[in-house]
Protein backbone atom coordinates (compact mmCIF):
# COMPACT_ATOMS: atom_id res chain seq x y z
CA UNK A 1 0.00 0.00 0.00
CA UNK A 2 2.70 2.58 1.16
CA UNK A 3 4.42 2.12 -2.46
CA UNK A 4 1.44 2.72 -4.03
CA UNK A 5 0.78 5.62 -2.45
CA UNK A 6 4.56 6.80 -2.77
CA UNK A 7 3.94 5.88 -6.73
CA UNK A 8 0.59 7.95 -7.20
CA UNK A 9 2.28 10.63 -5.09
CA UNK A 10 5.67 10.86 -7.20
CA UNK A 11 3.04 10.38 -10.88
CA UNK A 12 1.68 13.83 -9.28
CA UNK A 13 4.57 15.40 -8.86
CA UNK A 14 5.93 14.77 -12.62
CA UNK A 15 3.39 17.16 -13.31
CA UNK A 16 4.76 19.78 -11.31
CA UNK A 17 8.81 18.84 -10.95
CA UNK A 18 11.42 18.39 -13.04
CA UNK A 19 14.64 20.02 -14.21
CA UNK A 20 17.54 20.55 -17.03
CA UNK A 21 20.88 19.55 -17.17
CA UNK A 22 21.30 23.65 -18.51
CA UNK A 23 22.65 25.97 -15.54
CA UNK A 24 20.77 29.14 -16.11
CA UNK A 25 19.99 32.04 -14.15
CA UNK A 26 16.14 30.21 -11.24
CA UNK A 27 13.42 31.51 -12.53
CA UNK A 28 10.06 32.03 -11.65
CA UNK A 29 6.92 29.22 -12.17
CA UNK A 30 4.58 32.08 -12.14
CA UNK A 31 6.45 33.59 -15.32
CA UNK A 32 5.01 31.26 -18.19
CA UNK A 33 1.27 31.59 -16.11
CA UNK A 34 -1.36 32.87 -19.40
CA UNK A 35 -3.35 35.97 -18.38
CA UNK A 36 -6.03 35.10 -19.19
CA UNK A 37 -6.39 31.46 -18.60
CA UNK A 38 -9.87 30.05 -18.53
CA UNK A 39 -8.89 28.89 -15.21
CA UNK A 40 -5.52 29.12 -13.13
CA UNK A 41 -4.61 27.83 -9.89
CA UNK A 42 -1.07 28.88 -7.84
CA UNK A 43 0.26 27.59 -4.53
CA UNK A 44 2.54 29.49 -3.33
CA UNK A 45 4.79 27.91 -0.36
CA UNK A 46 3.27 24.92 0.46
CA UNK A 47 5.26 23.88 3.01
CA UNK A 48 5.13 27.56 4.69
CA UNK A 49 0.98 26.74 4.33
CA UNK A 50 1.26 23.60 6.53
CA UNK A 51 3.04 24.72 8.99
CA UNK A 52 0.92 28.01 9.68
CA UNK A 53 -1.91 25.33 9.62
CA UNK A 54 0.37 23.40 12.63
CA UNK A 55 0.57 26.90 14.22
CA UNK A 56 -2.78 27.26 14.85
CA UNK A 57 -3.53 23.48 15.61
CA UNK A 58 -0.88 23.69 18.23
CA UNK A 59 -1.56 27.22 19.94
CA UNK A 60 -6.11 26.14 19.12
CA UNK A 61 -6.22 22.84 20.25
CA UNK A 62 -2.40 22.16 21.91
CA UNK A 63 -3.59 18.40 23.33
CA UNK A 64 -3.40 17.32 19.71
CA UNK A 65 0.39 17.74 19.41
CA UNK A 66 2.82 19.58 17.39
CA UNK A 67 3.44 19.56 13.74
CA UNK A 68 0.10 17.51 13.08
CA UNK A 69 -0.50 18.12 9.52
CA UNK A 70 3.14 17.69 8.54
CA UNK A 71 4.13 14.81 10.17
CA UNK A 72 0.76 13.26 8.18
CA UNK A 73 2.54 14.54 5.10
CA UNK A 74 5.65 13.63 5.85
CA UNK A 75 4.70 9.83 6.73
CA UNK A 76 3.22 9.50 3.08
CA UNK A 77 6.25 10.88 1.74
CA UNK A 78 8.72 8.77 3.45
CA UNK A 79 10.85 11.44 4.79
CA UNK A 80 11.66 13.34 8.53
CA UNK A 81 10.43 16.63 7.67
CA UNK A 82 9.26 19.18 4.91
CA UNK A 83 12.60 20.73 4.87
CA UNK A 84 13.82 17.45 3.18
CA UNK A 85 11.09 17.14 0.28
CA UNK A 86 14.20 18.82 -1.61
CA UNK A 87 16.84 16.32 -1.38
CA UNK A 88 14.74 13.36 -1.76
CA UNK A 89 12.71 14.51 -4.33
CA UNK A 90 14.48 17.17 -6.53
CA UNK A 91 10.79 19.45 -5.43
CA UNK A 92 10.89 22.88 -3.67
CA UNK A 93 7.76 22.72 -1.31
CA UNK A 94 8.74 26.28 -0.05
CA UNK A 95 8.67 27.47 -4.10
CA UNK A 96 5.46 27.96 -6.52
CA UNK A 97 3.39 25.40 -8.20
CA UNK A 98 1.25 26.68 -11.19
CA UNK A 99 -1.48 24.89 -12.61
CA UNK A 100 -4.02 26.18 -15.90
CA UNK A 101 -6.14 25.92 -18.69
CA UNK A 102 -6.38 28.52 -21.68
CA UNK A 103 -9.35 27.09 -23.08
CA UNK A 104 -11.89 23.91 -22.34
CA UNK A 105 -9.91 21.87 -24.37
CA UNK A 106 -7.66 19.42 -21.81
CA UNK A 107 -4.61 19.77 -24.46
CA UNK A 108 -4.63 23.69 -23.41
CA UNK A 109 -3.28 21.96 -20.31
CA UNK A 110 0.17 23.63 -18.63
CA UNK A 111 1.74 23.27 -14.96
CA UNK A 112 5.16 25.09 -14.04
CA UNK A 113 6.67 24.34 -10.38
CA UNK A 114 10.18 25.31 -8.38
CA UNK A 115 12.22 22.31 -8.90
CA UNK A 116 15.78 22.07 -8.59
CA UNK A 117 17.30 18.75 -9.12
CA UNK A 118 15.63 16.82 -11.60
CA UNK A 119 18.10 14.26 -12.04
CA UNK A 120 17.08 13.42 -8.93
CA UNK A 121 13.94 13.19 -9.62
CA UNK A 122 14.19 11.57 -13.05
CA UNK A 123 16.13 8.49 -11.39
CA UNK A 124 13.42 8.29 -8.70
CA UNK A 125 11.12 8.09 -11.76
CA UNK A 126 13.14 5.24 -13.76
CA UNK A 127 13.49 3.27 -10.56
CA UNK A 128 9.68 3.01 -10.48
CA UNK A 129 9.49 1.70 -13.97
CA UNK A 130 7.89 4.63 -15.33
CA UNK A 131 9.02 5.03 -19.23
CA UNK A 132 10.48 8.55 -20.25
CA UNK A 133 11.01 9.08 -23.48
CA UNK A 134 13.94 11.77 -24.76
CA UNK A 135 12.24 13.87 -27.46
CA UNK A 136 13.74 16.31 -30.43
CA UNK A 137 14.23 19.57 -29.02
CA UNK A 138 15.18 22.69 -31.15
CA UNK A 139 16.72 24.21 -28.27
CA UNK A 140 19.55 23.92 -25.65
CA UNK A 141 17.02 22.02 -23.21
CA UNK A 142 16.12 18.84 -23.34
CA UNK A 143 12.38 17.94 -23.70
CA UNK A 144 11.13 14.84 -22.39
CA UNK A 145 7.29 12.80 -22.56
CA UNK A 146 5.46 10.19 -20.91
CA UNK A 147 2.45 8.28 -22.46
CA UNK A 148 -0.68 8.72 -19.75
CA UNK A 149 -4.43 8.30 -19.88
CA UNK A 150 -5.21 12.12 -20.92
CA UNK A 151 -2.51 11.50 -23.69
CA UNK A 152 1.11 11.93 -24.07
CA UNK A 153 2.59 14.75 -21.16
CA UNK A 154 5.79 16.75 -22.68
CA UNK A 155 8.00 18.26 -19.88
CA UNK A 156 11.03 19.88 -19.32
CA UNK A 157 13.06 21.72 -16.20
CA UNK A 158 14.97 24.58 -16.97
CA UNK A 159 15.99 27.63 -14.76
CA UNK A 160 14.93 25.49 -11.74
CA UNK A 161 11.56 25.41 -12.75
CA UNK A 162 9.89 22.20 -14.02
CA UNK A 163 7.68 22.80 -16.72
CA UNK A 164 4.71 20.82 -17.99
CA UNK A 165 2.43 20.83 -21.27
CA UNK A 166 0.18 18.53 -23.60
CA UNK A 167 2.04 19.54 -26.47
CA UNK A 168 5.57 20.11 -27.34
CA UNK A 169 5.00 23.35 -29.19
CA UNK A 170 2.55 24.74 -25.74
CA UNK A 171 6.10 23.20 -23.93
CA UNK A 172 8.48 25.40 -26.25
CA UNK A 173 6.60 28.40 -25.82
CA UNK A 174 7.10 28.19 -21.91
CA UNK A 175 10.23 27.49 -22.28
CA UNK A 176 10.96 30.86 -24.60
CA UNK A 177 8.72 32.75 -22.19
CA UNK A 178 10.76 31.56 -18.83
CA UNK A 179 12.41 34.67 -17.25
CA UNK A 180 12.52 35.68 -13.69
CA UNK A 181 10.09 38.72 -13.93
CA UNK A 182 6.46 37.76 -12.98
CA UNK A 183 3.73 39.71 -13.87
CA UNK A 184 1.02 37.33 -11.69
CA UNK A 185 1.73 38.65 -8.31
CA UNK A 186 0.79 36.00 -5.35
CA UNK A 187 0.96 36.23 -1.61
CA UNK A 188 3.06 34.34 0.23
CA UNK A 189 1.86 31.02 1.71
CA UNK A 190 -1.55 30.91 -0.11
CA UNK A 191 -3.86 29.15 -2.86
CA UNK A 192 -5.02 31.60 -5.84
CA UNK A 193 -7.55 30.82 -8.50
CA UNK A 194 -8.18 32.93 -11.18
CA UNK A 195 -11.45 32.03 -13.46
CA UNK A 196 -11.88 33.53 -16.77
CA UNK A 197 -16.08 34.17 -16.42
CA UNK A 198 -16.03 35.81 -19.68
CA UNK A 199 -15.06 32.08 -21.36
CA UNK A 200 -16.75 30.32 -18.48
CA UNK A 201 -20.12 32.08 -17.90
CA UNK A 202 -21.59 31.94 -21.45
CA UNK A 203 -21.06 27.80 -21.60
CA UNK A 204 -22.87 27.88 -18.09
CA UNK A 205 -25.43 30.24 -19.36
CA UNK A 206 -26.23 27.89 -22.09
CA UNK A 207 -27.66 25.29 -19.60
CA UNK A 208 -29.59 27.49 -17.99
CA UNK A 209 -32.64 26.78 -19.95
CA UNK A 210 -32.08 22.82 -18.96
CA UNK A 211 -32.11 24.50 -15.44
CA UNK A 212 -35.18 26.46 -15.55
CA UNK A 213 -37.14 23.18 -17.40
CA UNK A 214 -36.02 21.20 -14.18
CA UNK A 215 -36.59 23.78 -11.46
CA UNK A 216 -40.07 24.14 -13.01
CA UNK A 217 -40.99 20.41 -13.55
CA UNK A 218 -40.12 19.46 -9.73
CA UNK A 219 -42.27 22.51 -8.75
CA UNK A 220 -45.25 21.50 -10.60
CA UNK A 221 -45.17 18.14 -8.73
CA UNK A 222 -45.13 19.75 -5.54
CA UNK A 223 -48.98 20.53 -5.05
CA UNK A 224 -48.54 21.68 -1.76
CA UNK A 225 -46.10 24.45 -3.14
CA UNK A 226 -47.38 28.17 -2.75
CA UNK A 227 -48.24 29.57 -5.91
CA UNK A 228 -46.05 32.26 -6.08
CA UNK A 229 -42.87 30.27 -5.26
CA UNK A 230 -41.55 29.43 -9.28
CA UNK A 231 -42.28 33.35 -9.63
CA UNK A 232 -39.42 33.84 -7.06
CA UNK A 233 -37.03 31.18 -8.38
CA UNK A 234 -37.53 32.72 -11.73
CA UNK A 235 -36.10 35.96 -10.00
CA UNK A 236 -33.23 33.94 -8.92
CA UNK A 237 -32.73 32.22 -12.21
CA UNK A 238 -32.67 35.72 -13.74
CA UNK A 239 -29.82 36.53 -11.20
CA UNK A 240 -27.76 33.84 -12.22
CA UNK A 241 -27.97 34.05 -15.83
CA UNK A 242 -27.25 37.71 -15.77
CA UNK A 243 -24.27 37.08 -13.67
CA UNK A 244 -23.01 34.05 -15.65
CA UNK A 245 -23.14 36.42 -18.81
CA UNK A 246 -21.92 40.01 -17.83
CA UNK A 247 -19.13 38.27 -15.43
CA UNK A 248 -15.73 39.05 -16.49
CA UNK A 249 -13.02 37.98 -14.49
CA UNK A 250 -12.76 36.33 -10.85
CA UNK A 251 -10.21 36.00 -8.27
CA UNK A 252 -9.85 34.44 -5.30
CA UNK A 253 -7.11 34.16 -2.94
CA UNK A 254 -7.22 31.72 0.43
CA UNK A 255 -4.03 33.06 3.13
CA UNK A 256 -2.77 31.42 5.77
CA UNK A 257 -0.69 33.57 7.39
CA UNK A 258 1.02 33.40 10.61
CA UNK A 259 -1.59 34.52 12.80
CA UNK A 260 -4.79 34.54 10.63
CA UNK A 261 -6.75 33.04 7.68
CA UNK A 262 -8.51 35.09 5.43
CA UNK A 263 -9.89 34.42 1.85
CA UNK A 264 -10.12 37.39 -0.99
CA UNK A 265 -12.09 37.72 -3.50
CA UNK A 266 -12.17 40.31 -6.67
CA UNK A 267 -15.05 39.61 -9.51
CA UNK A 268 -15.08 42.28 -12.46
CA UNK A 269 -17.91 42.72 -14.97
CA UNK A 270 -17.66 43.10 -18.75
CA UNK A 271 -17.05 46.77 -19.34
CA UNK A 272 -20.55 48.60 -20.83
CA UNK A 273 -22.90 45.58 -19.46
CA UNK A 274 -25.76 46.56 -17.36
CA UNK A 275 -24.01 44.99 -14.10
CA UNK A 276 -20.85 46.66 -15.37
CA UNK A 277 -22.62 49.68 -15.22
CA UNK A 278 -25.03 49.60 -12.16
CA UNK A 279 -21.52 48.59 -10.27
CA UNK A 280 -20.18 52.41 -8.97
CA UNK A 281 -18.65 52.94 -5.77
CA UNK A 282 -21.47 54.45 -3.15
CA UNK A 283 -20.37 57.63 -0.95
CA UNK A 284 -23.43 57.52 1.54
CA UNK A 285 -23.55 58.15 5.44
CA UNK A 286 -22.23 55.08 8.02
CA UNK A 287 -25.12 54.01 9.43
CA UNK A 288 -22.70 52.09 11.73
CA UNK A 289 -22.59 55.50 14.39
CA UNK A 290 -26.69 54.86 14.79
CA UNK A 291 -26.88 51.41 16.33
CA UNK A 292 -24.82 49.83 19.40
CA UNK A 293 -22.68 46.96 18.43
CA UNK A 294 -24.02 43.54 18.49
CA UNK A 295 -22.65 40.51 20.73
CA UNK A 296 -23.28 38.04 17.59
CA UNK A 297 -22.87 40.21 14.74
CA UNK A 298 -22.61 43.64 13.77
CA UNK A 299 -22.87 44.92 9.85
CA UNK A 300 -22.86 48.03 7.37
CA UNK A 301 -24.90 47.13 4.18
CA UNK A 302 -24.24 49.92 1.30
CA UNK A 303 -25.78 48.62 -2.45
CA UNK A 304 -25.70 50.89 -5.40
CA UNK A 305 -29.16 52.77 -5.89
CA UNK A 306 -29.54 50.94 -9.21
CA UNK A 307 -28.97 47.50 -8.18
CA UNK A 308 -31.49 47.79 -5.52
CA UNK A 309 -34.76 49.07 -7.00
CA UNK A 310 -33.75 46.45 -10.04
CA UNK A 311 -33.54 43.78 -7.19
CA UNK A 312 -36.34 45.45 -5.55
CA UNK A 313 -38.87 45.35 -8.59
CA UNK A 314 -38.47 42.23 -9.76
CA UNK A 315 -39.26 40.55 -6.39
CA UNK A 316 -42.31 42.97 -5.84
CA UNK A 317 -43.48 41.69 -9.24
CA UNK A 318 -44.05 38.20 -8.46
CA UNK A 319 -46.82 39.32 -5.98
CA UNK A 320 -48.20 42.26 -8.02
CA UNK A 321 -47.47 44.89 -11.14
CA UNK A 322 -50.02 47.10 -9.39
CA UNK A 323 -47.48 49.37 -7.17
CA UNK A 324 -46.52 52.71 -6.82
CA UNK A 325 -42.93 53.73 -7.71
CA UNK A 326 -43.21 55.41 -4.74
CA UNK A 327 -43.58 52.39 -2.97
CA UNK A 328 -40.48 50.64 -4.83
CA UNK A 329 -38.05 53.76 -4.40
CA UNK A 330 -39.03 53.46 -0.50
CA UNK A 331 -38.08 49.42 -0.16
CA UNK A 332 -35.37 49.89 -2.57
CA UNK A 333 -33.77 52.83 -0.74
CA UNK A 334 -34.07 50.36 2.55
CA UNK A 335 -32.02 47.91 0.61
CA UNK A 336 -29.05 50.53 -0.66
CA UNK A 337 -27.82 51.52 2.96
CA UNK A 338 -28.35 50.29 6.31
CA UNK A 339 -26.52 48.69 8.96
CA UNK A 340 -27.69 45.85 11.12
CA UNK A 341 -26.59 44.83 15.45
CA UNK A 342 -27.35 41.23 16.28
CA UNK A 343 -28.00 40.25 20.04
CA UNK A 344 -28.08 36.35 21.38
CA UNK A 345 -30.78 37.27 24.34
CA UNK A 346 -33.55 36.03 22.05
CA UNK A 347 -34.04 34.54 18.64
CA UNK A 348 -33.80 36.98 15.89
CA UNK A 349 -33.42 39.61 18.13
CA UNK A 350 -31.57 42.66 15.88
CA UNK A 351 -31.72 46.39 15.68
CA UNK A 352 -31.24 47.64 11.93
CA UNK A 353 -30.86 51.37 10.96
CA UNK A 354 -31.90 52.16 7.83
CA UNK A 355 -31.42 55.61 5.55
CA UNK A 356 -34.13 58.00 5.69
CA UNK A 357 -35.27 61.37 3.67
CA UNK A 358 -34.94 63.96 6.10
CA UNK A 359 -38.80 64.67 5.92
CA UNK A 360 -39.62 61.14 6.34
CA UNK A 361 -42.22 60.91 9.21
CA UNK A 362 -43.27 58.06 10.86
CA UNK A 363 -46.79 58.30 9.77
CA UNK A 364 -45.80 57.73 6.35
CA UNK A 365 -43.81 54.56 7.52
CA UNK A 366 -46.91 53.36 8.37
CA UNK A 367 -48.92 54.10 5.65
CA UNK A 368 -46.29 51.92 3.15
CA UNK A 369 -46.19 49.31 5.74
CA UNK A 370 -50.29 48.99 5.68
CA UNK A 371 -50.09 49.34 1.88
CA UNK A 372 -47.36 46.50 1.48
CA UNK A 373 -49.44 44.16 3.87
CA UNK A 374 -52.45 44.88 2.12
CA UNK A 375 -50.41 43.77 -0.95
CA UNK A 376 -48.36 40.91 0.17
CA UNK A 377 -51.58 39.19 2.59
CA UNK A 378 -53.61 38.07 -0.21
CA UNK A 379 -50.48 35.52 -1.64
CA UNK A 380 -49.82 34.16 1.56
CA UNK A 381 -53.33 33.23 1.79
CA UNK A 382 -53.49 31.27 -1.76
CA UNK A 383 -51.30 28.52 0.21
CA UNK A 384 -54.19 27.06 2.89
CA UNK A 385 -50.69 25.45 4.66
CA UNK A 386 -48.96 28.94 4.91
CA UNK A 387 -52.81 30.64 5.69
CA UNK A 388 -53.01 28.37 8.97
CA UNK A 389 -49.57 28.55 10.09
CA UNK A 390 -48.21 32.45 9.38
CA UNK A 391 -49.91 35.71 10.32
CA UNK A 392 -49.24 39.20 10.17
CA UNK A 393 -51.18 41.77 12.14
CA UNK A 394 -50.83 45.28 11.76
CA UNK A 395 -50.34 47.50 15.31
CA UNK A 396 -50.18 50.87 14.36
CA UNK A 397 -48.53 53.55 15.54
CA UNK A 398 -47.77 53.00 19.42
CA UNK A 399 -46.38 56.03 21.71
CA UNK A 400 -43.76 54.36 24.57
CA UNK A 401 -41.78 56.78 27.07
CA UNK A 402 -42.93 59.83 25.13
CA UNK A 403 -41.64 57.68 21.40
CA UNK A 404 -43.85 56.99 18.71
CA UNK A 405 -43.20 53.80 16.90
CA UNK A 406 -44.98 51.93 13.84
CA UNK A 407 -45.38 48.51 15.51
CA UNK A 408 -46.92 44.95 13.64
CA UNK A 409 -46.55 41.60 14.78
CA UNK A 410 -46.01 38.03 13.04
CA UNK A 411 -47.07 34.62 14.38
CA UNK A 412 -45.73 31.70 12.58
CA UNK A 413 -47.84 27.78 13.91
CA UNK A 414 -44.37 25.44 14.59
CA UNK A 415 -46.80 22.22 15.87
CA UNK A 416 -49.96 21.87 17.22
CA UNK A 417 -48.55 23.63 20.84
CA UNK A 418 -45.75 25.80 19.81
CA UNK A 419 -46.40 28.98 18.16
CA UNK A 420 -43.12 31.56 17.58
CA UNK A 421 -44.27 35.68 18.18
CA UNK A 422 -41.70 38.43 16.71
CA UNK A 423 -42.81 42.04 17.38
CA UNK A 424 -41.67 44.77 14.80
CA UNK A 425 -41.04 48.02 16.38
CA UNK A 426 -39.70 51.26 13.88
CA UNK A 427 -39.06 54.77 14.24
CA UNK A 428 -37.66 57.51 12.71
CA UNK A 429 -34.65 59.28 14.45
CA UNK A 430 -31.66 61.28 13.42
CA UNK A 431 -32.05 60.77 9.78
CA UNK A 432 -32.44 57.21 9.91
CA UNK A 433 -35.75 54.68 10.30
CA UNK A 434 -34.74 52.42 12.96
CA UNK A 435 -36.14 48.73 13.70
CA UNK A 436 -35.94 46.76 16.85
CA UNK A 437 -37.42 42.91 16.63
CA UNK A 438 -37.60 42.47 20.10
CA UNK A 439 -41.28 42.67 22.69
CA UNK A 440 -40.10 45.69 23.96
CA UNK A 441 -38.08 48.38 21.95
CA UNK A 442 -36.17 49.18 24.24
CA UNK A 443 -32.76 49.24 22.63
CA UNK A 444 -34.42 51.89 20.57
CA UNK A 445 -35.57 53.95 23.10
CA UNK A 446 -31.78 54.09 24.64
CA UNK A 447 -30.66 55.08 20.81
CA UNK A 448 -33.28 57.89 20.93
CA UNK A 449 -32.00 58.85 24.28
CA UNK A 450 -28.48 58.94 23.53
CA UNK A 451 -27.98 56.44 25.71
CA UNK A 452 -25.99 54.05 23.54
CA UNK A 453 -22.15 53.77 22.62
CA UNK A 454 -22.29 54.15 18.92
CA UNK A 455 -21.19 50.74 16.91
CA UNK A 456 -17.70 50.71 15.20
CA UNK A 457 -16.20 48.31 12.39
CA UNK A 458 -12.49 47.48 11.96
CA UNK A 459 -13.40 46.76 8.06
CA UNK A 460 -14.05 50.34 5.90
CA UNK A 461 -15.86 49.22 2.58
CA UNK A 462 -19.51 49.12 1.94
CA UNK A 463 -19.90 45.70 2.75
CA UNK A 464 -18.19 45.36 6.49
CA UNK A 465 -19.09 43.08 9.58
CA UNK A 466 -18.13 40.99 12.30
CA UNK A 467 -19.74 37.73 13.52
CA UNK A 468 -19.34 35.69 16.72
CA UNK A 469 -19.16 31.78 16.31
CA UNK A 470 -20.44 31.01 19.25
CA UNK A 471 -22.65 33.94 19.15
CA UNK A 472 -24.32 32.37 16.51
CA UNK A 473 -24.89 28.82 17.47
CA UNK A 474 -26.07 30.19 20.63
CA UNK A 475 -28.65 31.99 18.90
CA UNK A 476 -29.48 29.22 16.74
CA UNK A 477 -29.94 26.97 19.61
CA UNK A 478 -31.94 29.88 21.26
CA UNK A 479 -34.99 29.19 18.42
CA UNK A 480 -35.48 25.56 19.63
CA UNK A 481 -39.49 25.68 21.50
CA UNK A 482 -37.51 24.01 24.58
CA UNK A 483 -34.54 27.11 24.84
CA UNK A 484 -32.00 24.51 24.59
CA UNK A 485 -28.76 26.32 25.42
CA UNK A 486 -25.05 25.99 24.50
CA UNK A 487 -22.44 26.00 26.95
CA UNK A 488 -19.64 28.26 27.81
CA UNK A 489 -17.07 26.68 24.76
CA UNK A 490 -14.42 28.81 26.58
CA UNK A 491 -12.93 30.51 23.12
CA UNK A 492 -14.40 32.13 20.12
CA UNK A 493 -13.77 33.11 16.38
CA UNK A 494 -14.51 36.19 15.37
CA UNK A 495 -15.58 36.54 11.31
CA UNK A 496 -14.30 39.77 10.18
CA UNK A 497 -15.17 41.01 6.61
CA UNK A 498 -14.87 43.74 4.48
CA UNK A 499 -15.20 44.61 0.65
CA UNK A 500 -17.94 46.90 -1.54
CA UNK A 501 -17.97 48.35 -4.98
CA UNK A 502 -15.92 50.31 -7.75
CA UNK A 503 -16.55 51.10 -10.99
CA UNK A 504 -17.32 47.60 -12.59
CA UNK A 505 -15.83 45.08 -9.90
CA UNK A 506 -17.09 43.88 -6.48
CA UNK A 507 -14.32 42.66 -3.91
CA UNK A 508 -14.23 41.73 -0.15
CA UNK A 509 -12.25 39.83 2.29
CA UNK A 510 -13.02 37.68 5.13
CA UNK A 511 -10.34 36.97 7.95
CA UNK A 512 -10.08 35.20 11.46
CA UNK A 513 -7.57 34.24 13.75
CA UNK A 514 -6.42 31.07 12.88
CA UNK A 515 -5.68 29.54 16.47
CA UNK A 516 -9.13 30.94 17.47
CA UNK A 517 -10.63 28.97 15.25
CA UNK A 518 -9.40 25.93 15.74
CA UNK A 519 -10.07 26.32 19.51
CA UNK A 520 -13.60 26.90 18.67
CA UNK A 521 -14.05 23.98 16.01
CA UNK A 522 -12.17 21.78 18.82
CA UNK A 523 -14.78 22.77 21.84
CA UNK A 524 -17.55 22.39 19.24
CA UNK A 525 -17.04 19.10 18.50
CA UNK A 526 -16.53 17.94 21.76
CA UNK A 527 -19.57 19.78 22.34
CA UNK A 528 -21.51 18.05 19.69
CA UNK A 529 -20.22 14.96 20.37
CA UNK A 530 -21.08 14.69 24.22
CA UNK A 531 -24.43 15.69 23.38
CA UNK A 532 -25.01 13.01 20.62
Amino acid sequence: MKRLILSALLAAILLTSCGSDVDLEEASPLSVVPDRAIVSIVVSDPAGMVKNIDGYIQNGAPVLGANVLENLICEQLGVLCLDSVTARYGVDPSGDIAFWMESAMPGSMGMAASAPDFPLFLSLMEEMGMEIVVEESPGDVKIYSMDSAKGTIFFAGVQGVALMAMSSGNLQTMINGLSAETQYQVVPTSLTIKLNLSMIGPMAAAQMPMARMMVAQGMAADTTMPAYLPGIMDVYLDGIESFLSQADFMELTLITGPEDFAVKKNISFISGSALGEMLVATDEPDMIRNIPRGNVATVRFQMPSEIAYQITKAFTDVFTTEVSDEILYFWSSLASNGAVAVYDDDFIHMIVAYEAADDLTIEEVAVLYADYLEMLTPFLEQSEEIANTFSIQDNGIVQIEGVDFYSMSMSILIDTTTTMNFDYWLTVHDNALLMETAPQPEILLGIVAGDYIPAELNGTGQIAGEMSLAGYFKLIMSASPNGMEIQDIGTDVIFNWDGGYSEGEIYGEMYMNGSDAVATGFALFGLISAIQ
